[in-house]
């Protein structure tokens, strides 16, 4: 027989998910707004990557974004593994947050969003 699992786990893999995104693109928000400090920081964080040396900062910025993602997955997973929860309405909310976030990551909004004057030609 097949144990049935219980939906918490799911929901922790989408908040974790969140969570993940969420530090990616914070820690790239960070490196335009303090390049000096947080470009040497996700240099460091970054070399952990094979390959770093060919895309920079970014590798930082994706292994903070991996250590969030996989730490708030193990810690949600165990937090909310024996709970039901209704999946449509979380995966609905789970949606929208993935798409909020990716629309703040668009230039020009977050541009907007700091006050930036977009760059001249």
């Amino acid at each position: 027989m097949i144990k049935q699992r219980k939906t918490g786990e799911i929901l922790a893999v989408f908040i974790s998910i969140f969570l993940g995104l969420s530090a990616l693109i914070a820690s790239h928000i960070w490196s335009i707004t303090n390049p000096a400090a947080a470009n040497y920081v996700l240099l460091k964080v970054g070399s952990w990557l094979p390959g770093w040396w060919g895309i920079g900062t970014y590798a930082g910025k994706e292994m903070i974004g991996l250590i969030f993602w996989i730490v708030s997955w193990i810690i949600l997973h165990f937090i909310l593994k024996n709970i039901q929860v209704s999946l449509k309405k979380w995966l609905t909310v789970f949606m929208f947050s993935i798409f909020a976030l990716l629309i703040i990551t668009w230039p020009p909004i977050y541009h907007a969003i700091w006050g930036w004057l977009p760059t001249k030609p």
